[in-house]
């Protein structure tokens, strides 16, 4: 009996541990990746915004559907494997900049996503910039010591490296700058 006392002791100690952690840190963080692609970046551009094959070479993504708009935004909605996430187009300059912010309501977590597509001499430099934040305490601490904030956008570009016929490493970008939110 004394063995349950002290392992229940030592999980609310790690519970109290991962709720106080993840109270402390930010909400709010900034993490940028980048990649080479053999593809120019009109192409490019056209891979990252047709949701119809996107399912095809995006790890965990089951399905895009379209939304209404906001106002005049595009907005649509990715199926996940852990659930639904709406989104709604920010910006979107064919072949150079698209940006896309989270608006589903009640989310543990927001933010936006920036791709900056430069072209190369061997096709395109795609960075990704992530200004996300993490309202959940609990979530918060997982995010920042177990998944890690880039593990999205290197599955994510992982996936577009093998969708393109590339084979460049994901690496760390310069942050683009935050967007405005209207």
């Amino acid at each position: 009996m004394k063995w349950l006392w002290i392992l229940l002791a030592v999980l609310a100690a790690l519970v109290l541990i991962v709720l106080v952690v993840g109270a402390l840190l930010p909400a709010a963080h900034t993490v940028a990746r980048r990649v080479q692609l053999p593809r120019p970046p009109a192409a490019v551009f056209t891979a990252i915004t047709d949701a119809a094959t996107q399912p095809g070479w995006r790890p965990g993504l089951k399905s895009v559907e379209a939304l209404p708009p906001s106002g005049d935004k595009r907005c649509y909605r990715e199926v996940l494997d852990f659930g639904p996430i709406d989104l709604r187009v920010e910006v979107e300059e064919p072949g150079h900049r698209l940006i896309t912010r989270i608006v589903t309501e009640g989310s543990p977590f927001g933010g936006t996503w920036t791709f900056l597509l430069t072209p190369t001499a061997d096709g395109t430099e795609l960075s990704i910039t992530e200004h996300g934040e993490v309202y959940n305490v609990v979530f918060r601490f997982l995010s920042r010591f177990v998944f890690g904030h880039t593990a999205t956008i290197d599955g994510y570009l992982g996936g577009l490296v093998k969708h393109c016929g590339g084979n460049s490493a994901v690496q760390d970008a310069e942050p683009a700058p935050q967007p405005r939110h209207d």
